[in-house]
């Protein structure tokens, strides 16, 4: 298993002309999540005043264009060709993230919260100041970054919208709160994990997830009625190289040695207890915490990270909200995720509205 920390030039642009800038990369992460998803780093756009065209997706009364989409998905693919599941899941991830922004503007527009478009042209200038001192051109930045002027500063008025709307949440209550609850995964703190993956079978398709899911669960259930031993079954049944140590991974830190869904999983366990099935990009996982060795840092030493975490959870709220609240509809031939069964079910099934008259 391999970690690739992500590069995200734009949003390092604008977190270094910020002068108070504790919301910028939480807001960019929504923003640039599908980015991330497909191993680039653009923003998406805001909506384009007068854009037109066909619909993909309303939120509430607020549409969200075909050609929006296809416009992420050109760069995130980088012209690649990819095969049909994963454009299909490349799709649904781009058009969730567009979902989840749309629902931040909206709560920011609820809240009547007004951005001076003089505050956004002083980040743009010194944007233009920064990106010169490197010798490079605005308009090149721009291009590469697959966006116009006016999309950037849309970004920027939403991100400006989150601070001040959200930064008030940084107390001395939450903070402490926060730390108590994600200390083991600031303090230093290192887990020792065994592991069975099962990687997925191209020729399966679309059911392959779904296979892989059922045979990880009957696996799990068959190493807690005693029948087989997490390192035995591991031995049998996992394709990754830690087979032949019983799964044994060693020990690791929460961040920087494993892909990141892997590792948030592996620290939400108690010592001795056996993770769900969950998938990565790496196939099915079980997981079995074997030791939890304790850190020492303290909570100021990652204030931080402490309010990346706040602001994190205070962003999700709003969106879990949002979907509640809001009306979404997909149109027909478009892939989006069924609504998610719960933490402990997850490999999100990528569904598409079928139109009208004709047969799922």
């Amino acid at each position: 298993m391999e970690h690739c920390p992500l590069s995200l030039p734009l949003e390092a642009v604008l977190h270094r002309v910020r002068t108070r800038a504790a919301i910028a990369h939480v807001a960019a992460a929504w923003l640039l999540g599908v980015a991330a998803a497909a191993g680039a780093a653009d923003g998406l756009p805001e909506t384009p005043a007068g854009a037109g065209g066909v619909v993909a997706v309303r939120v509430g009364d607020t549409p969200i264009f075909r050609a929006e989409v296809d416009a992420v998905l050109r760069r995130v693919s980088k012209g690649r060709a990819l095969d049909p599941d994963r454009e299909s899941r490349l799709a649904a991830e781009t058009i969730e993230q567009l979902v989840d922004e749309r629902l931040l503007r909206r709560e920011v527009d609820a809240r009547q919260i007004t951005i001076d478009e003089d505050e956004v042209s002083d980040i743009i200038a010194r944007m233009r100041g920064q990106l010169s001192d490197r010798k490079i051109p605005f308009e090149v930045f721009l291009a590469e970054s697959g966006r116009d002027e006016a999309s950037l500063r849309g970004q920027i008025r939403l991100e400006l919208a989150l601070n001040r709307m959200l930064l008030p949440q940084l107390t001395t209550a939450t903070l402490d709160a926060a730390y108590a609850k994600h200390r083991r995964e600031l303090d230093g703190t290192v887990v020792r994990a065994s592991h069975i993956v099962l990687r997925p079978d191209p020729g399966r398709g679309a059911d392959a997830l779904d296979e892989l899911l059922r045979r990880a669960e009957g696996l799990r259930t068959s190493i807690l009625r005693g029948d087989v031993t997490f390192a035995e079954a591991a031995r049998r049944h996992s394709a990754g190289p830690s087979r032949r140590q019983g799964g044994d991974l060693g020990y690791f830190p929460r961040h920087g040695a494993m892909d990141e869904e892997f590792s948030r999983r592996a620290f939400a366990l108690a010592k001795g207890e056996m993770s769900q099935p969950f998938a990565t990009g790496f196939g099915v996982h079980l997981v079995l915490l074997t030791d939890v060795k304790p850190g020492d840092v303290g909570r100021d030493a990652v204030r931080p990270q402490l309010e990346k975490l706040v602001l994190q959870d205070a962003i999700r709220d709003i969106v879990a909200r949002g979907r509640r609240q809001t009306a979404i509809e997909y149109a027909p031939g478009v892939p989006h995720f069924a609504p998610d069964p719960g933490p402990d079910q997850p490999g999100r099934r990528v569904v598409v509205t079928a139109p009208a008259g004709v047969a799922p």
